[in-house]
């Protein structure tokens, strides 16, 4: 199962109220991002990451991520 894979079986787990989102930055520096638009978030990352959670054609990775049950 790829890290695209898991991400999205993960988000169907629960009723999800937010995301949050680790990105490691071209620089080396690290970035969270909170979104309380869970669906819509999940649709960006399936269309600008590939498998790995690189985004595409640019040095940004999802390091790690968070759904937070309402």
């Amino acid at each position: 199962m790829t890290r695209l894979e898991k991400f999205i079986e993960n988000s169907k787990k629960e009723e999800n109220s937010k995301i949050v989102l680790g990105l490691r930055m071209p620089d080396g520096t690290k970035e969270i991002i909170v979104n309380d638009n869970v669906k819509n978030k999940i649709e960006y990352v399936c269309t600008k990451y590939d498998d790995d959670l690189k985004m595409n054609g640019v040095p940004i990775f999802i390091e790690e991520y968070l759904f937070i049950k309402k």
